[in-house]
């Protein structure tokens, strides 16, 4: 059940990216990769941002955890506005809302096991814990990993280090969770598999941001969706609705496709 406190809220979110010039960078032109965007991310709630290669969801996401700012517009993460945050504050809230990255093995350091990774996520989110082997092992267990605890990243494969991530992720206990594509490159099968795994703890205090192209995954995961073309919001519904309502034409395209 959705309570109504929004996690994440973005309100009038613009950004454009400026290109070089001839004589440096230009205070005119630019890529505008976010148009008057807003999104919000209430608890117990599973939103899916969804749009082509190119249409800003990454960099809305950048954005959403203060890794970029907004050129306008606001951005609120639980409950307070970003724009006043200092960078302790930031460390601290960026502990509650965790990010899967689109590319399984940028978030992976190649000269650590599985293990050594889990325990690292263990010291960062709970350092109080005294029983660490049994919390790492917890991890690995809860994702499939108890037999690959002591593996490289080279050893691993796409869905594994995947899985990897979804376990770092748990140990975290995150508010909210955001996932940039993470079923790139994996069958149907396996993208089932893995969204539930991301869902396996959904409560009615953590809300999801899930980031695709894929509008089948979304529609088979998520409570609402968000249809962003070309930096802008174009349209919003329940999953439900999917089909039954009248669509805009760039949804009934991903729809056809």
């Amino acid at each position: 059940m959705v309570d109504g406190q929004a996690l994440l809220s973005l309100r009038g979110v613009t950004k454009a990216f400026r290109r070089p010039s001839l004589f440096g960078v230009s205070r005119v032109t630019g890529d505008t990769a976010l148009t008057d965007v807003n999104l919000e991310v209430r608890r117990g709630e599973v939103v899916g941002l969804i749009g082509e290669s190119g249409s800003g969801k990454t960099t809305l996401v950048r954005i959403a955890l203060g890794l970029i700012a907004p050129d306008a517009g606001e951005v609120h993460l639980f409950g307070r506005p970003t724009a006043d945050l200092n960078k302790t504050e930031w460390m601290k809230l960026r502990r509650r809302a965790q990010l899967i990255i689109q590319n399984p093995s940028g978030s992976l350091n190649p000269g650590l096991t599985v293990r050594a990774h889990l325990e690292e996520s263990m010291a960062l989110h709970q350092p109080s814990t005294e029983d660490v082997d049994g919390g790492v092992q917890s991890a690995a267990d809860s994702v499939g990993l108890a037999h690959r605890l002591d593996a490289m990243p080279a050893q691993l494969s796409g869905g594994e280090k995947r899985r990897v991530g979804i376990a770092r992720v748990m140990i975290a206990r995150p508010d909210i969770l955001i996932a940039d594509e993470p079923t790139t490159g994996l069958d149907a099968a396996l993208k089932a598999d893995l969204i539930d795994l991301l869902l396996s703890e959904r409560g009615s205090e953590r809300g999801y941001l899930l980031i695709s192209h894929d509008l089948a995954l979304v529609r088979y995961a998520c409570d609402r969706i968000v249809v962003l073309r070309a930096g802008a919001v174009v349209e919003e519904m329940a999953v439900e609705d999917i089909g039954r309502i009248e669509h805009h034409p760039y949804t009934l395209n991903l729809l056809e496709a």
